[in-house]
């Protein structure tokens, strides 16, 4: 009995050795690892979603729609076909220049054509309220209009006099701005191009 317990003891303590001192694993070098499930872009409109398709021939026609803002914005109505399966989206491309940064790609964003006469109500009501802002040096007060693909309108009134700022994109907008007076101007060029999306 005395002989079977040393023979336990002498085998138990090599063990006790190696989990009092643990042989210090070799430092792994860190290296790309997949992400635990799949990241999906971001495809908020169902145009770029259509543009996005894989493995599908696309006809896009962009028709540009008359504007006076001078080359810090463009606007083009759009309309998309898939030649097979047949599918089609029509809607708009804002691209807006940052005038101080022209070295900088212009930011895009696109609107559905189903968005579109949402947003001409809401850049007509945001003109009407900036015409009845009242002067005070204490109050900041903002006004803004996104659409799903990131095309944003804001009017911001502060101490100075109130100015309209445009940017595109989700993510980095581009930025660039235009007076409040302009903003019936940009009512018409989405009328314009609604007009133009509607007859094709």
């Amino acid at each position: 009995m005395r002989t079977l317990l040393l023979r336990f003891a002498f085998v138990a303590l090599p063990f006790a050795a190696v989990a009092a001192h643990p042989t210090p694993l070799r430092a792994q070098t860190p290296g790309p690892q997949a992400p635990p499930f799949p990241i999906e872009p971001i495809v908020p409109t169902r145009i770029e979603s259509l543009l996005a398709t894989p493995n599908v021939v696309l006809v896009a026609d962009y028709y540009r729609v008359d504007m006076r803002f001078g080359p810090s914005m463009r606007i083009d109505a759009l309309v998309v076909d898939a030649i097979e399966p047949r599918t089609r989206a029509k809607g708009l491309r804002v691209q807006v220049r940052d005038p101080e940064h022209r070295s900088r790609q212009e930011g895009t964003s696109f609107i559905d054509i189903e968005e579109l006469t949402a947003l001409s109500r809401g850049v007509a009501a945001m003109a009407d309220l900036a015409a009845r802002w009242t002067h005070d040096d204490r109050l900041a007060t903002e006004l803004t209009l996104t659409t799903a693909g990131g095309f944003r309108l804001a009017i911001r009134q502060s101490a100075r006099i109130p100015r309209a700022f445009l940017s595109t994109g989700l993510l980095d907008p581009v930025v660039t701005s235009i007076e409040v007076a302009e903003l019936p101007t940009l009512k018409q060029a989405f009328d314009q191009a609604l007009e133009i999306l509607n007859s094709k």
